[in-house]
């Protein structure tokens, strides 16, 4: 009998995922693959990453790597990124982004409008992300 209510424990909880559907209408570079290659992939690129992911001072403006290489994409993938920081009271803001370059392994955004690294380092301006692609 605990074997059997088991077992419809376990399908109640599988079976949304084997009925749920992942459809990609197109990508960035116009590749189309298998239904079952579809991924969706997410992440937060913390403001305080060092090197090659840490924020950057443009002309202007700021901009940042973020890594997916764990995602293991095959090809770039639809990403959607916005800022966030830590909820408290005050005057401090993130700026809005923009994708500049996306990859099959990292994606690149950068500021709209003036903002500098040690305000967006000050104000803890964190990239959450999302990503859809193929991963075969």
């Amino acid at each position: 009998m605990m074997k059997l209510l088991s077992f419809f424990i376990t399908l109640l909880l599988v079976l949304p995922a084997l009925l749920s559907e992942l459809k990609i209408l197109n990508t960035p570079d116009g590749t189309s693959r298998p239904a079952p290659c579809a991924l969706t992939c997410a992440g937060i690129t913390k403001f305080n990453e060092t090197g090659a992911y840490s924020w950057k001072n443009g002309i202007g403006c700021a901009w940042k790597n973020v890594d997916m290489r764990n995602c293991d994409f095959v090809t770039a993938p639809i990403v959607t990124a916005t800022l966030r920081r830590p909820y408290t009271f005050g005057d401090e803001k993130c700026p809005a982004i923009f994708l500049l370059t996306e990859y099959k392994t990292s994606f690149r955004v950068m500021t709209v409008g003036r903002a500098a690294v040690t305000d967006l380092n000050r104000n803890k301006c964190d990239v959450y992300w999302t990503a859809i692609g193929y991963h075969c």
